[in-house]
């Protein structure tokens, strides 16, 4: 038989743990005896007195507890009772000469599991072995009973809680915040919450992988810990946000302080996996009840001050003002509007043409993407493009622009106007999005223009943003027949090692120099020098 600790746990091939109250020694060989002829693996101990009995119940886990009932020194009642208080699980049987009916219901009441007389000890191997397979079943139960509780807890605990860094997650949020806000309410203060957004972290995920960027979401997690009160919150809502509660505050210089605090802590050097990082965080902070009088309202507007952080800089903090509400429903409305321009057919395309200075001939032109709003009217690119950019939009709007660019070029071939490059931006979301060179193709096929009637321009911004993830795609995007052009050059973002490493074929000189080389001898010269070490390389064009 497999008998079970009292935790549950099994323990194969022990004997059962019997304490055998008796103080007759014929009646405790009867009973050894009679477990042995039942096949009945035991390891009883006996014990006579009351003391040896309660130091017994103490110091060991029992199986089992036999017991006469008459006793020199107490009686059987009194030792069950001693048993139910210690080891309440444990089965009693009392195994005793007589035993009244009364007796033996009111034993029965307090616990006792069975009782044989003497007389008939034919019965004892049959209610010793259902006494102790009941007490194996009722562990077993038992077990599986706390197994279920403790899942239930850690459900629970799930529900309202970040697997990543077991901080609370939003449903906990809120209504640790509904809370925090009734007391400031009740007691006519003021509490705050700082909105808090990790700066370019995408770029650890991107460069040393998701589980160093888990690493560092959990040591930032625990560092905002060690900087909040007790009674504070501080909560990840997912990806690199969390949020801070801050119970019972002055005013905002009480919130100004906290945030100042958890910029530093943040800003502390990392080390993951051997390397040394640094990051920074801007936050945002609304302050109840000037900046909302309930959690959504609260947390909504400090979120808008956040982004009006990152908007001004980063590593920064920025309390919410009205005025950057309206700015954020305007941005609000912007991106809805961006997101459907493309479906209501919004978009336009105008095409600059390149003129080659020596022949005064058109030699190529350069797609650009325009936008008619149905109130606003023409939305400058630079108003729509890094909102697009930023939301995502400018996927698909990049593929509609490579697939009208490529139709129109191969248009005006078909119709003899001009056979010359066409050349289309791409912008850095497309450099990492994979499919971009598989939306290139079908917009060559569809439209039947040849490769190499095709100029991707890509700005030194994007080139540093994706780095050396790049270079295997701007490998691919050459050997498909494709003139890659860097455009903006001398702005001072990259580096001159991007010129001999990518396989471009022409520089656009960034206009800033370009303007003003009639007049300023140290633009002329600067453009003069970007044109020969143009050609020193062997990038074929120089254009402006």
């Amino acid at each position: 038989m497999t008998f079970l600790q009292p935790d549950g746990t099994e323990s194969p091939g022990r004997s059962a743990h019997i304490l055998h109250l008796e103080d007759n020694s014929g009646d405790r060989e009867l009973v050894k005896m009679m477990l042995d002829e039942a096949s009945i693996e035991t390891d009883i101990s006996a014990v006579e007195t009351r003391a040896d009995f309660e130091r017994s119940l103490a110091e060991n886990d029992w199986d089992l507890i036999l017991s006469d009932f008459g006793l020199p020194s107490f009686d059987g009642l009194q030792a069950l009772e001693m048993a139910v208080k210690v080891c309440p699980n444990t089965p009693f049987i009392f195994v005793t000469g007589t035993l009244g009916e009364d007796v033996a219901v009111e034993s029965l009441k307090i616990g006792a599991t069975d009782y044989v007389l003497k007389q008939r000890m034919t019965r004892l191997a049959t209610s010793v072995r259902r006494a102790l397979k009941e007490r194996e079943e009722r562990l077993r139960r038992e077990k599986a009973e706390r197994e279920l509780r403790k899942k239930e807890e850690q459900l629970r605990f799930l529900a309202y809680h970040d697997a990543l860094t077991d901080l609370p997650n939003r449903v906990l949020l809120l209504d640790r915040l509904a809370q925090a806000l009734a007391n400031a309410h009740r007691n006519k203060g003021r509490s705050a919450v700082l909105f808090i957004d990790l700066d370019r972290f995408k770029n650890i995920n991107d460069s040393l992988g998701h589980l160093a960027g888990d690493i560092v979401l959990k040591q930032v997690a625990e560092r905002m810990r060690e900087c909040a009160r007790e009674n504070d919150t501080v909560a990840r809502l997912g990806g690199d946000e969390f949020v801070v509660v801050l119970n019972a505050v002055r005013d905002g210089t009480d919130a100004a302080i906290a945030a100042d605090r958890i910029q530093r802590a943040v800003e502390s050097e990392f080390l993951v996996q051997g390397i040394r990082l640094t990051i920074s965080c801007s936050i945002g902070i609304g302050v109840y009840p000037e900046d909302g009088e309930d959690g959504e309202t609260l947390l909504k507007n400090a979120d808008v001050a956040l982004f009006s952080a990152k908007d001004s800089g980063r590593s920064r903090w920025q309390f919410f003002t009205r005025e950057m509400n309206k700015q954020a429903l305007e941005r609000l409305k912007l991106e809805n509007s961006v997101r459907q321009a493309l479906a209501k057919n919004e978009f336009f395309l105008e095409y600059q043409p390149q003129l080659d200075l020596s022949t005064g001939k058109i030699v190529g032109a350069e797609a650009l993407l325009r936008w008619w709003h149905p109130e606003l009217g023409l939305v400058p690119p630079s108003t729509f493009l890094p909102v697009a950019e930023t939301i995502g939009a400018i996927i698909p709007i990049g593929e509609w622009v490579l697939k009208t660019a490529c139709a129109q070029a191969r248009q005006w071939q078909k119709e003899g106007i001009a056979t010359f490059t066409m050349a289309v931006n791409v912008s850095a979301p497309q450099l990492r999005h994979e499919p971009l060179a598989e939306a290139i193709q079908k917009a060559l096929e569809e439209s039947g223009l040849a490769p190499k009637y095709l100029e991707l321009e890509l700005t030194e911004a994007s080139l540093l943003c994706n780095g050396e993830a790049i270079q295997p795609v701007l490998q691919q995007l050459s050997s498909m027949g494709l003139s890659l052009a860097i455009d903006n050059f001398g702005t001072g973002y990259a580096s001159l090692s991007y010129l001999r490493r990518f396989p471009f074929s022409r520089l656009k000189i960034d206009p800033s120099f370009v303007q003003s080389i009639s007049d300023n001898t140290r633009d002329a010269a600067f453009t003069a020098a970007i044109i020969g070490m143009g050609q020193g390389l062997q990038i074929g064009r120089a254009s402006c």
